[in-house]
């Protein structure tokens, strides 16, 4: 009995250690890691993270917006200003819910144009007008399913290392903002929960909702930019958002090789964009193609191609339009003819039939 009393306090004393041993060589965990020492909410109107090296944190919403706006400009200074970060909570609304509240808003309006209309305003009963058609519109658009309604909710938050640069920052980015009539305000007596809010837990505090339908909700995603192609290049065409020429080189830096595809359905134009572009460099017959391409013959044309430097010697682009899904051996007995016999090729670098298969075996 007393050997079973001491082999019972042994094991007991051997599992105490066993416990001190672990938590000893406990691991930290990647919240231990990463989390600062402490951050001070006690301020109204910014946060200071104290860790390492002390930081201070303000965070903002979107106040107001304006009455149109352009694509991608709505947000882009928001995204691209310095050390910010920003959020955005997309809530869809319901159909039943979004036309009872335009048609709620459209009396309203209508309301509002007679009683100006009674009093001679004419500046204000054009704008009740206006927006009783805007909203009717909106609401029909929506009945129909060709829009829909959101909320969205807009937090931003500003980091810094010290209290100066965090004012001077404040109205550098108010200002920014401003050309774009978009109005920011700095989140009052909430920070805590506006910076809870900007952190990637889906968990929005401060509910600063603004609606926004379909057309205008594509406008905040942060694309960077608008212009697309390069400074030098073959011109393509122009750009709808901007009105500013495409041009695209196909031997640009930024580029990893010198491929380029045009994807479009049957009659688009895809034959003619190419050869229409490359017109410059040869002159094809668009009869002769035109008739290829709508017999299901791929066409194929190999051209060097010029730079901002010059001719860029060697470099060849490899042009495939039509279907080439129904044969790829058609495809090779057409590049090799092209390149054996096409007259407007003697001008530039000749490639042997054989040589041409060889290339799309490998491509």
């Amino acid at each position: 009995m007393k050997f079973l009393k001491r082999r019972q306090k042994q094991e007991t004393n051997q599992q105490i250690n066993n416990e001190e041993e672990l938590g000893t060589l406990k691991a930290q965990t990647i919240k231990e890691l990463i989390a600062p020492s402490g951050i001070d909410a006690s301020k109204i109107d910014y946060l200071e993270i104290n860790s390492a090296v002390k930081r201070y944190a303000r965070s903002f919403f979107i106040s107001t917006l304006p009455r149109m706006c352009t694509f991608p400009e709505l947000f882009r200074d928001l995204y691209l200003f310095g050390d910010i970060n920003t959020s955005i909570y997309i809530t869809p609304i319901a159909e039943s819910k979004s036309q009872n509240e335009l048609n709620r808003v459209i009396n309203e309006l209508e309301t509002e144009r007679i009683v100006a209309m009674d009093r001679g305003n004419i500046n204000r009963e054009s704008n009740l007008t206006q927006k009783r058609f805007e909203a009717e519109q909106l609401r029909d658009e929506i009945a129909a399913g060709f829009n829909k309604m959101y909320d969205a909710s807009i937090v931003a938050t500003l980091f810094t290392y010290n209290i100066e640069e965090l004012e001077r920052l404040t109205k550098l980015l108010a200002t920014e903002m401003s050309k774009s009539l978009v109005g920011i305000k700095s989140a009052w007596a909430m920070q805590e929960e506006a910076f809870k809010s900007n952190l990637p837990l889906m968990d929005d505090k401060i509910k600063k909702i603004h609606s926004f339908d379909s057309r205008s909700m594509g406008t905040v995603f942060p694309f960077t930019t608008s212009d697309v192609g390069h400074s030098t290049g073959v011109p393509l065409g122009y750009n709808k958002q901007t009105g500013t020429p495409i041009l695209f080189d196909n031997f640009h830096s930024s580029l990893t090789n010198y491929n380029m595809v045009i994807f479009a359905k049957s009659g688009a134009g895809k034959s003619v964009t190419i050869l229409s572009n490359t017109s410059s460099i040869f002159r094809p017959d668009f009869a002769e193609t035109h008739g290829a391409s709508c017999a299901g013959i791929p066409i194929i044309s190999s051209i060097s191609c010029f730079t901002s430097s010059g001719l860029a010697f060697g470099k060849s682009i490899l042009f495939i339009t039509g279907n080439i899904s129904k044969s790829f051996s058609i495809a090779k007995y057409t590049f090799a003819k092209v390149c054996a016999s096409t007259p407007w090729l003697e001008s530039t670098t000749r490639i042997a039939p054989s040589h041409a298969a060889k290339l799309l075996d490998t491509s």
